[in-house]
């Protein structure tokens, strides 16, 4: 799998981990604030809330119905009690009732207890429903702190002369405990007069506005009750706050509900960018520390450091200790390689111009070495010539000029292979080559090649093909690699060393080999390694006068560009076996 595949599954998968966690975050939060909701208006309103759903919740036994425990705690919680009545009114359960609650109710006292006709110190709620076939009806009574207050302001509450409300100390006392207040109005709804009244509450109250904070207690954050005063046409209203606490008079739910859910809101949003603040820190630290590492390895590379980077205890912070990557490099593993393989070939091609460098200049060395010491004797000699107190014979001028041209034709040979190396090098390709055969050129050749007065007789022995070959070759070229060779082979070895020319035809006439075998001393491998380079030389030209220190090379790039390679075979004490190969040249053969 290439890297593009690697992140864009890596990066799809996180995302969708990051996604998934998102929506556990979200449905954790709307499962708390559902559930928060719930207790606040268990709370605020358990008549309405709570008692259907302990209906709901409960079950039938033998004994009698049995309540969700959580919801019974709810009800202790708010100060309330329960009652379970039969068709006759006979209590046949009970949860936290007070002893001031009657066990058994007449119908007409129940009705009204519950419409408010009768005093009762209690607030009331009826429940009646159906349930396995049989008729339930729930009696919920909480402290009704509001009626009591009611009924006694109505009925001892006065108005002084100087306009100021004459309550008793209890109704005071009661009111700032609860944070309620007391107006009394005029028949047209206009305050006459209130205690403990907030700025906040209005001072006159229309006949709708009055009707609406009676029944909507939830959207003004206050619980209000009044009684009308028939013989004085005037109305006390007394108003205590919610538990949830106060509306501002816009609001669609009351402050305690919103407050849950705008808490639950921003816990939620705070959660997700938490997620996704670690998220992007984790992704910086996962995927941007390699690519640091890359990049620092690759400015390494730019400044001619081969190495990658270390810590400061000079371990590679890419790797294990067993040489594994890490996991956090592990996903960039196809770059790093590649990065790697680049540092080790930046390496070695540096050795490799170090060297090249080295050698060019001993090279460089050796070819000046070997122009100047022909032109040294050209020069001495020409002096000699020149000196007038000298008389030369005739006999001396010929050998002074003999010596010359001898010196010159060698300047001019070491000048031709240089020459001739660089065009190979630039690519020059063969003239037109000629059709010959290759048995009896060959034979003709190596008799030219023998006359060297430098070559022992018979150090030279050829052996044709069987049959004839004829092929297509630029001969000048050829020519010059046998020269090369027989030379390489008879003036860098001893004496007594013999040289084999073999012509080999390969089976089904398409292809030959020219062997040149002797039985000299051979060569180690680090001059075999470097016998073709232009800048390697094993001998020069002071233990010969023949050779340039460039043949192998020159001979190697003659092969090469008339379409056959040349190996070598050789080992110290074995004699050298070098072979100029054809594999896809034609050779016509006769027998």
């Amino acid at each position: 799998m290439n890297i593009k595949r690697k992140l864009m599954m890596r990066f799809v998968l996180q995302l969708a981990t990051a996604e998934a966690f998102a929506f556990l975050i979200a449905a954790v939060t709307f499962f708390w604030a559902y559930q928060r909701l719930v207790d606040i208006r268990l709370t605020n309103d358990f008549a309405s809330t709570g008692l259907e759903q302990l209906v709901a919740s409960s079950e039938i036994g033998k004994d009698g119905i049995h309540f969700d425990p959580l919801l019974l705690e709810q009800v202790k919680k708010n100060g309330g009690w329960l009652q379970s009545l039969d068709e006759n009114g006979q209590v046949n359960q009970s949860y936290n009732t007070p002893q001031d609650v009657p066990k058994k109710y007449a119908p007409g006292e129940f009705v009204s207890y519950w419409t408010g006709t009768r005093s009762f110190p209690y607030g009331l709620s009826l429940w009646v429903q159906e349930k396995d076939g049989r008729t339930f009806t729930l009696l919920y009574g909480q402290p009704n702190p509001m009626g009591t207050l009611l009924k006694t302001v109505s009925s001892q509450g006065t108005l002084s002369s100087n306009g100021k409300l004459i309550l008793p100390h209890e109704v005071t006392a009661r009111l700032k405990q609860l944070g309620g207040y007391i107006q009394l109005l005029d028949a047209t709804g206009s305050e006459l007069a209130s205690y403990n009244r907030p700025t906040s509450a209005p001072t006159a109250y229309t006949l709708q506005e009055l009707s609406l904070r009676t029944m909507y207690s939830e959207r003004y954050g206050f619980h209000l009750s009044s009684e009308y005063m028939e013989e004085t046409s005037r109305t006390w209203v007394i108003s205590l706050p919610n538990a949830g606490g106060v509306a501002t008079g816009n609001s669609w739910l009351p402050p305690e509900e919103e407050r849950t859910i705008l808490k639950s809101i921003v816990a939620m949003f705070s959660a997700i960018f938490l997620l996704f603040l670690l998220l992007s820190l984790w992704q910086a630290h996962r995927f941007g520390v390699p690519l640091l590492h890359m990049l620092s390895w690759l400015d390494a590379l730019g400044k001619s450091v081969y190495q990658e980077p270390v810590d400061h205890r000079g371990i590679q912070r890419s790797r294990l200790g067993s040489g594994k990557w890490k996991r956090r490099y592990l996903i960039f593993a196809d770059v790093m390689d590649s990065i790697d393989k680049l540092s080790a070939t930046l390496q070695r091609d540096q050795v490799l111009r170090q060297q090249t460098d080295s050698l060019r200049e001993e090279w460089i060395a050796g070819i000046t070495h070997d122009l100047k010491t022909p032109l040294v004797s050209i020069k001495g000699y020409a002096h000699l010539l020149a000196e007038p107190q000298y008389d030369w014979t005739a006999e001396e001028v010929r050998k002074f000029s003999g010596t010359m041209l001898e010196k010159s034709a060698h300047m001019d040979m070491l000048i031709n292979d240089l020459a001739m190396s660089y065009r190979l090098k630039s690519g020059a390709r063969p003239p037109e080559s000629e059709e010959i055969e290759l048995n009896s050129w060959l034979r003709e050749t190596l008799e030219q090649v023998g006359t060297d007065p430098f070559y022992k007789e018979e150090a030279i022995l050829f052996r044709p093909a069987p049959v004839d070959i004829f092929v297509k070759l630029y001969t000048p070229w050829l020519e010059r690699v046998i020269n090369n060779l027989t030379a390489n082979a008879l003036l860098h070895n001893p004496p007594e060393t013999t040289l084999t020319v073999s012509v080999i035809s390969s089976e089904g006439g398409k292809g030959f080999t020219i062997e040149f075998a002797d039985n000299g001393r051979g060569m180690d491998e680090n001059t075999v390694s470097r016998l073709f380079e232009r800048y390697y030389r094993g001998t020069n030209t002071s233990t010969t006068p023949n050779g340039t220190g460039l043949g192998m090379a020159v001979s190697k790039g003659l092969i090469e560009a008339m379409g056959g390679q040349i190996t070598v075979d050789t080992a110290l004490g074995k004699g050298t076996v070098i072979r100029l190969i054809w594999h896809d040249v034609v050779a016509n053969s006769e027998s």
